[in-house]
């Protein structure tokens, strides 16, 4: 059940559906939760992927729906492309980068599991979740963290680039957002290399039940699903 809390009277950074982010003024944030206290499992991949040298914001201190953490300042990839869209091949690059790292890394025993455990998986690894600062790439967002198969990550990422369009596009940059998008799916897929059709089922499956799905991109699962998932057909472009 949800935590209410009274304003803590701190200057805000951000306020999305779930949460609110409060500068505590220390190099620090307080992300605090709307919906009840901070999931175990985020707090378990955040501390683990760390510990792997993984870029990831450091976790201080965590109390029902508050979780303390590094203040990152960066701009997410997504935001960044809207405004420079001739970034998208060495953004994509950089992302795949960050899942083949990501990958490597085995899960920790007391996570849970989605699939065979195999790699440390973020769950929804996609450029709106990766900070770009001027020390590098830093991955947020951990609220999916899971145990899984080597190429969870991948899979949920390239449907998540075949599925999603991007709000609030300029009107200058709106003719070439498909373009973009292709670019980004081609560019990060050779990089990474193609999921197992099994794995693209898996997480298609998973993201059917996401009730903040709306029906246009649910019928785009099922149409990435029917081209690309292990009941479909013969793989086409990305």
């Amino acid at each position: 059940m949800a935590d209410p809390r009274p304003d803590p009277g701190l200057p805000r950074l951000a306020a999305g559906r779930s949460a609110v982010v409060y500068d505590l003024g220390d190099g620090r944030v307080l992300r605090r939760r709307n919906d009840g206290p901070v999931p175990e499992h985020e707090v378990v991949g955040m501390r683990h992927a760390a510990a792997a040298a993984y870029p990831v914001p450091r976790v201080h201190a965590v109390d029902g729906p508050d979780l303390v953490l590094d203040r990152i300042d960066g701009t997410d990839m997504l935001t960044l492309l809207g405004r420079r869209p001739w970034l998208a091949i060495g953004f994509a690059r950089t992302l795949a980068d960050l899942h083949v790292r990501l990958r490597e890394i085995a899960p920790p025993d007391d996570l849970r599991a989605d699939g065979p455990p195999v790699s440390l998986v973020h769950g929804d690894l996609h450029p709106g979740n990766v900070l770009v600062t001027a020390d590098g790439p830093v991955v947020i967002d951990w609220e999916n963290a899971c145990g899984g198969p080597a190429d969870f990550d991948v899979a949920t990422t390239w449907l998540l680039m075949f599925v999603s369009e991007p709000d609030d596009v300029p009107a200058a940059i709106r003719p070439f957002v498909g373009l973009v998008k292709a670019t980004m799916r081609s560019t990060f897929l050779r990089r990474v290399g193609r999921p197992s059709r099994e794995t693209v089922d898996r997480v298609c499956a998973r993201r059917l039940a996401d009730p903040n799905f709306r029906p246009v991109e649910i019928e785009r699962v099922r149409r990435f699903r029917e081209r690309h998932g292990a009941g479909g057909v013969a793989p086409v472009s990305p």
